[in-house]
């Protein structure tokens, strides 16, 4: 007997090569895997390295009102700043300053021995751009982060009421 296009045409091609199957156990097994090496991986990183924050950053930080330059350059004006003090005998490179855990300054030049940072609390930004209002919501904490000596991060949090 032989067969013709048309009955060619109508049976469903054959595989070739065998298809990998992973059963239930599998899956369930291989997701577990995805989700506990990163866990104990990072748990034993925080083991050996400890926290960023068990690193102190020697500054002092303040929320005052003081008079900035204006942006025109012409006389100033008085708003609400945070300051920040430098008291270690180095400069502080890679400084880091966030406003409530929400709005954050960068701040590529390194904050030089025994400087003291003057920064108006309307430029810090959220990371989608959107501007603290002074006065809106009060600052419950300042986190400062910058690199030490020993290239490792050192973190100051100061909290306010």
């Amino acid at each position: 007997m032989t067969e013709t296009n048309s009955d060619l045409a109508e049976q469903p091609p054959r595989k070739i090569a065998p298809s990998p199957k992973l059963s239930g156990l599998g899956l369930t097994l291989a997701l577990l895997a995805v989700c506990l090496f990163p866990l104990a991986g990072l748990s034993l990183y925080a083991t050996f390295y400890g926290r960023a924050a068990s690193r102190s950053l020697p500054v002092e930080v303040s929320l005052d009102r003081q008079t900035v330059v204006a942006p025109n350059g012409q006389g100033g004006l008085l708003t609400d700043v945070v300051v920040i003090v430098n008291t270690a005998d180095h400069d502080i490179p890679n400084l880091t300053v966030n406003l409530n855990g929400q709005y954050f300054l960068y701040r590529d030049s390194p904050l030089q021995k025994g400087e003291t940072l003057v920064l108006p609390q309307s430029i810090f930004m959220t990371k989608a751009n959107q501007r603290f209002v002074p006065g809106r919501y009060p600052i419950t904490e300042v986190t400062v982060t910058g690199r030490l000596p020993s290239n490792a991060r050192g973190v100051t949090e100061t909290h306010f009421e």
